[in-house]
């Protein structure tokens, strides 16, 4: 159950990474960042991940605090732990605020199903080009699988799949993610937990999109497979390392390969929803302290949320 939903999360990060892995270059040294010139970790890419990332905000309302953390769904153990300021954001909360609970969100598979599969006689075949076809089923007998056996399912269903077999070949794991990181921690520190979202809204974002849009975007997967590894693993550099300009141009430019419906379903709709929920917590003002932690895209890709909460009228501050 936890291993479907982390390919959701997986997924989307992936699919950003995709728009832009044709691009993919060695990370450059960045002067002042902090953890650079450490021994460097005996892996494929050679890549250092070691260092202090995080994107941090801090709103505050009358009594109330919220910390905003942009987090990054796949990880590398060496990232924990994180600077104190993010340790310490979270060890003050009273309530950690995720996308979704991993730990307690239900799938109900024979929904999904119903959810992916196509709705007349139409299959993948018919709708994806021949020579991405072609592509997608060596990928699939790559990895023991038969396409044909996935034939009835759309094309974002088809992306999952891929997102978990990419993720297989990254130096990072959904098991070092940051928000599970901090999820499993307020489980072991009994902290309440309050979902952002739920796990059917993470699945209306991928099949709520046109079916010309799911082609565009599982067609852009399977031509840039081979390289969403590396992508993912400089993502993750990036994120690590505070490098927030290269961050958010490697996602900048993968939303943007998809189209304005992709970005409105994927970043802009979810990031106003997220910002109105937190403006009802502030204006609550219960007197808790609040840690969110949800995707980077979601901080630092305008209308991002702490953008909407400074249309809003709170003084956002970021802390980190």
């Amino acid at each position: 159950m936890l291993k479907r939903l982390m390919g959701i999360f997986c997924l989307l990060l992936m699919l950003l990474v995709a728009g832009c892995s044709d691009n993919n270059n060695e990370p450059e040294q960045n002067e002042g960042s902090t953890g650079q010139d450490t021994d460097q970790e005996a892996s494929g890419t050679g890549l250092d991940y070691e260092g202090e990332g995080g994107f941090l905000w801090k709103v505050v309302h009358g009594e109330t605090t919220i910390y905003v953390q942009g987090t990054i769904h796949l990880g590398h153990e060496d990232f924990y732990p994180l600077v104190p300021e993010i340790e310490e954001a979270y060890e003050s909360s009273d309530v950690v605020l995720p996308e979704i609970n991993m730990f307690e969100a239900e799938v109900n598979e024979e929904e999904i199903n119903d959810m992916a599969l196509f709705e007349d006689d139409t299959n993948l075949q018919d709708v994806l080009s021949e020579e991405s076809y072609t592509k997608l089923s060596d990928i699939f007998e790559e990895n023991d699988m038969m396409l044909e056996d996935y034939d009835d399912f759309q094309p974002w269903f088809i992306g999952t799949l891929l997102g978990e077999l990419s993720n297989e070949q990254s130096e990072l794991a959904p098991e070092y993610g940051v928000d599970l990181y901090f999820l499993q921690r307020s489980l072991e520190d009994n902290k309440e937990i309050v979902e952002l979202e739920s796990i059917e809204m993470q699945y209306d974002v991928l099949s709520g999109n046109s079916m010309e849009t799911q082609v565009q975007m599982l067609e852009h997967t399977v031509e840039a497979f081979e390289d969403i590894d590396n992508s993912l693993n400089q993502l993750g550099y990036s994120w690590i390392h505070n490098d927030t300009d290269a961050f958010v141009d490697q996602l900048s430019e993968g939303l943007g390969s998809y189209g304005v419906e992709y970005q409105q379903q994927l970043n802009d709709n979810r990031n106003v929803n997220m910002a109105n929920k937190l403006d009802e917590i502030l204006q609550m003002d219960d007197g808790q302290t609040y840690f969110v932690i949800i995707g980077s895209a979601h901080v630092v890709i305008d209308p991002s949320v702490p953008s909407e909460l400074e249309e809003k009228g709170y003084e956002v501050e970021r802390i980190h």
